[in-house]
């Protein structure tokens, strides 16, 4: 059978799965998002979203290499400890205390997150994946909105974000980190 006539036609969209199952899926070359335990096809980012994603991870990938406290990535799913829909935030960091979470995949809580909002997902990232960041102890959850060109960043103080958006951005997870909003979305 021809590999590209196989790919044209997503073979897990709308399957209800287990995160054990999903995790053990044959890569069909489609992306998806797990949705009340339902796959939904999830298109790639767009060049702006993707361009934004990418502003942060070199900042934040430069700054792991003059202060190896943790390691970067993006678009790694993550197994948080609720049971609930395995999720893919666009970057994920993991200091390195906490790295023995990591296998194939994040199991356990990452020490920050971030999203960059989509048309798509921006109701998703804001609403249920926020609240489940927050319940699942996640320490920082940075929010990247390309419309308003505002980054929000929120602390995690046990039982609510404290949300700050400001022109510079402070990590408290990574001591030192500044981010400039301009330079981002420049």
């Amino acid at each position: 059978m021809n590999p590209v006539a196989e790919r044209s036609t997503p073979r897990y969209e709308n399957l209800k799965v287990t995160r054990e199952e999903y995790l053990d899926l044959v890569e069909d070359g489609f992306r998806y998002d797990m949705e009340g335990g339902v796959l939904k096809l999830s298109p790639s980012p767009g060049f702006e979203h993707a361009d934004r994603a990418n502003q942060l991870n070199i900042r934040i990938a430069n700054y792991l290499r003059s202060k190896p406290i943790g390691k970067v990535v993006m678009e790694c799913d993550i197994l948080l400890p609720d049971g609930g829909d395995v999720l893919r935030p666009d970057i994920t960091v993991i200091l390195n205390e906490n790295l023995g979470i990591v296998k194939t995949h994040i199991h356990g809580v990452p020490d920050l997150v971030v999203e960059v909002l989509s048309p798509s997902t921006r109701l998703r990232d804001l609403g249920e994946k926020s609240e489940r960041y927050l319940k699942n102890g996640v320490p920082e959850y940075w929010i990247v909105d390309p419309e308003s060109h505002r980054i929000e960043v929120r602390y995690n103080r046990k039982s609510e974000w404290e949300a700050i958006s400001d022109k510079q951005l402070k990590s408290e997870v990574l001591p030192g980190l500044v981010v400039v909003a301009n330079d981002i979305f420049n």
